[in-house]
């Protein structure tokens, strides 16, 4: 869903004030003036509301307040930026650089939509290089262009040289699609965050399918680009390259974009370095046999992919990121909540307990600061399939039984609480070690994938937890 289609404002609003209460009167009054709608004060009002209830800072300095107004569309966004950052009352004293108002139409029934929506302004304004165009330019800024600029790779057209225009060249993606026509492959999986630019969708055809994996969907337009079959979510956290093709091949998998039989060529590489660099021909049933090894399907069938892939991603910005400096572990229980809940006991009240199910959904990045809040607490998150977060502090006391393989060393006790229940229940584990950083699937109460920690980055420099 193109949130730039529901700007009111093209421009880029310079806020005057470090205070966050001001803040909100400063879009909300600059939004109803260019929408002309004369009931400003309920529209800040409901802001204010929506903040007693959760905080709208989604990290990163980027904040996200709502509201519902009387307007045409569906909904209307204006955004708005501080350079020197504005006091949001977030954890730790963080500060919000980026405020993007998201005004909804009343009484309209769109909540899966609005979600969809939020979640691709969060990962975009979250992108390092949308922060680095915003925030390092002191000038008026058009949104629109530093959004064209991610799909073309420059703000202002290219010069054509000579009397054609230069024919346009990548040597890894023309072997890439040499190597899945020999090698009659499916699909070409591209992990587009590696460059800055679009232009290597040109060298390809609409067949095989080309499936693109990336943490900004802005980038891409499937409904207007015939030949991306499909547009996955990546974590927004640099990863090596060949936890890129575990997470891609595992997300394509849960979409059904590729099955157990195909083969499929991955292009990847360091984005640190802005090229293509690899290319792996993957056989899935072989390369992934553990996928299949423990039931028929990978993912739960009632787990939603949106709602995997958000899990996936929360998982490794914890993983990198940790909390207050220090490396955190957690457990995410998900799907087959049923027949889950019969194995869990609170360790603590239950955080969750008395909000709507609209307030505890995953996929609101409004959530995320919560996620990372309670991740600190010993026990388990238990998520249904949709995405509703039904407890935090979970301490699980799964039935197991002889049937279940021994784990392999060096795994703990937070590992064996997510093999045990998934092997009593069907649900998926997805744990994080605080010790390594390692992210671990079990399905079936098996390991079916671990990913090691990637490295994180704080203002452009490569760190690591001790």
């Amino acid at each position: 869903m193109p949130f730039e289609k529901y700007l009111v404002l093209p421009t880029i609003v310079e806020l005057k004030s470090d205070e966050k209460i001001e803040t909100f009167r400063e879009l909300s009054q600059m939004l109803c003036k260019t929408l002309d709608i004369r009931k400003q004060k309920q529209v800040f009002d409901d802001i204010q509301k929506g903040e007693e209830a959760a905080s709208s800072f989604v990290g990163q300095g980027v904040a996200l307040p709502q509201a519902w107004g009387p307007i045409k569309k569906e909904f209307a966004i204006i955004v708005g930026r501080s350079l020197t950052g504005i006091k949001y009352d977030a954890a730790r004293g963080a500060l919000a650089h980026i405020v993007v108002l998201v005004l909804s139409q009343d009484e309209s029934d769109n909540n899966a939509r609005q979600l969809q929506l939020l979640a691709e302004i969060a990962a975009f304004f979250k992108s390092e290089q949308v922060q680095k165009e915003i925030l390092s330019f002191e000038g008026p800024l058009d949104l629109r262009l530093i959004i064209k600029s991610l799909k073309t790779g420059t703000v202002e057209e290219k010069p054509v040289k000579g009397p054609g225009k230069v024919k346009n060249t990548n040597p890894i993606v023309s072997a890439a699609i040499n190597l899945a026509r020999e090698t009659k492959a499916s699909a070409i999986m591209v992990f587009a965050d590696t460059v800055r630019e679009n232009e290597f969708l040109d060298l390809f055809k609409t067949r095989p399918k080309i499936i693109m994996v990336t943490s900004n969907k802005t980038r891409f337009d499937p409904a207007t680009d015939k030949k991306i079959a499909g547009l996955l979510q990546a974590p927004s956290i640099p990863a090596s390259r060949t936890g890129q093709m575990k997470i891609g091949i595992l997300l394509a998998l849960s979409r059904n974009l590729i099955g157990r039989e195909d083969r499929i060529i991955c292009i990847s590489g360091n984005s640190k370095n802005g090229v293509f660099d690899t290319i792996v021909a993957i056989d899935v049933a072989m390369e992934y046999e553990f996928f299949f090894t423990t039931a028929q399907t990978v993912v739960p069938q009632d787990v939603k992919p949106e709602v995997l892939e958000r899990v996936i991603g929360l998982a490794g910005e914890i993983a990198v990121e940790g909390r207050e400096g220090k490396p955190v572990g957690t457990i995410f229980v998900l799907g087959d909540t049923n027949s889950v809940n019969a194995y869990v006991r609170q360790l603590i009240i239950n955080p969750f307990r008395g909000y709507s199910e609209a307030e505890r959904n995953i996929l609101d990045p409004g959530l995320d600061e919560t996620i990372k809040e309670f991740a600190s607490i010993d026990g388990a998150f238990i998520i249904t399939g949709d995405g509703i977060v039904l407890s935090a502090g979970s301490y699980l006391k799964p039935q197991t039984t002889e049937d279940v393989p021994s784990l392999p060393g060096g795994y703990g006790a937070r590992h064996l609480a997510g093999a045990g229940i998934t092997s009593c229940t069907n649900a998926l584990a997805i744990t994080i070690s605080e010790s390594t950083g390692t992210i671990t699937l079990f399905k079936g109460g098996v390991i079916m994938m671990s990913i090691s920690r990637p490295a994180s980055r704080e203002k452009g420099v490569v760190q690591r937890f001790p």
